[in-house]
């Protein structure tokens, strides 16, 4: 049997619910960060494994609380391996909330973080600044560019879209298309 890796999913217990699936099939134990009861138990529920899922009730808006959930989990489980992040703009500090608590803990782990964002970031290409033991790859998520229309990216597709670029393991992942812009939905 192959050692357990650990990983911590922000956003895992909607669009990206097959991600952790996935973490968990390739031998992973999987904190997800997520606001919503019910939607922690339907991931529960969902997986043959739950009991390498791990919930974290949080709303990733409240710093104070995120800090606080995020060291109690690192302290259980460790630095994680490989990290997951779909946080959406309005929070503009959880990701180096997120960034500082493992740092605080260990420096020298190395570690992926896998920064999941919308189409219009591709664009501004903004300058994350992460630690030396810090791989950072984004995943910029497009749209579907068919004949007659364009359409959002559907759930699985993102999912499948992060899978492939945890598994390729390439600096910048396109989901989907970005262009051209102008024919986006």
């Amino acid at each position: 049997m192959k050692s357990k890796k650990y990983a911590l999913v922000i956003g895992g217990t909607g669009m990206l619910a097959q991600v952790c699936h996935t973490l968990v099939d390739d031998y992973y134990y999987v904190s997800v960060i997520g606001r919503s009861t019910i939607r922690h138990q339907r991931l529960n529920y969902s997986s043959p494994d739950s009991d390498k899922i791990h919930a974290i009730e949080v709303d990733y808006h409240d710093d104070g609380h995120l800090r606080y959930e995020l060291h109690k989990a690192f302290q259980s489980f460790g630095i994680p391996d490989l990290v997951v992040s779909w946080i959406h703009g309005s929070a503009p500090h959880a990701l180096n909330s997120l960034i500082d608590e493992i740092t605080g803990i260990h420096q020298t782990k190395t570690w992926k973080l896998f920064h999941v964002q919308g189409s219009s970031r591709y664009f501004i290409k903004e300058n994350t600044p992460v630690p030396e033991n810090c791989q950072y790859r984004r995943v910029f998520l497009g749209f579907i560019l068919n004949s007659t229309n364009s359409r959002w990216l559907t759930h699985n597709e993102i999912a499948t879209g992060v899978i492939h670029a945890i598994r390729t393991d390439q600096i910048e992942t396109v989901v989907g298309t970005l262009e051209p812009w102008d024919k986006r939905p």
